[in-house]
């Protein structure tokens, strides 16, 4: 597997903080998804992001050990299929509105060796998923997008490389 790094200059609205570690959908998923994330942003005043399932976020350290890392963990890892299923939201900035990923053995074992490699002390279970929208917006604005684009957007896509983001600052619109 291959890896890359990327930069991301967030300057609105929410902070991130240090890097993190997506996993990008390629061919068509990458390109239905990327102009629904456009479509959803530019409607309703929000971010526009790469469309990413994030494998592990706030990796606190210097970018040659974040780069070397990656480096590690990507040797080790064969392609894999990532699965999307429903839409779905919850009360929170970057999962206002997204799409949920099966969370396959292989998935969680990539997240877990991440988490060792990376020395990141992240307790909360890890939920798969690629978000379509960020902010904070309304429950009733959540559900009416839900009807307005469909709840179905099962998309299956290959994963060949795990992408090294900065994500340090603030979301840009």
């Amino acid at each position: 597997m291959e890896i890359n790094n990327q930069r991301i200059n967030y300057e609105r609205i929410m902070k991130a903080k240090g890097y993190s570690l997506w996993l990008l959908p390629t061919g068509k998923a990458y390109d239905k998804l990327s102009s629904l994330i456009q479509r959803l942003a530019k409607s309703y005043n929000a971010p526009i992001f790469e469309p990413h399932v994030t494998l592990i976020g706030e990796i606190m350290q210097s970018e040659n050990d974040a780069l070397r890392k990656t480096e590690q963990l990507a040797s080790r890892q064969n392609s894999f299929r990532i699965t999307l299923n429903s839409v779905d939201y919850q009360d929170y900035y970057f999962r206002t509105l997204f799409i949920r990923a099966e969370k396959t053995n292989l998935l969680q074992a990539l997240h877990d060796r991440s988490k060792d490699v990376f020395e990141v002390k992240d307790v909360s279970d890890y939920m798969p998923h690629l978000s379509l929208m960020y902010g904070n917006f309304p429950k009733a604005v959540k559900e009416q997008i839900i009807k307005d684009i469909g709840n179905d957007h099962a998309t299956e896509f290959t994963v060949n490389s795990l992408q090294l983001f900065k994500t340090d600052g603030e979301v840009n619109a």
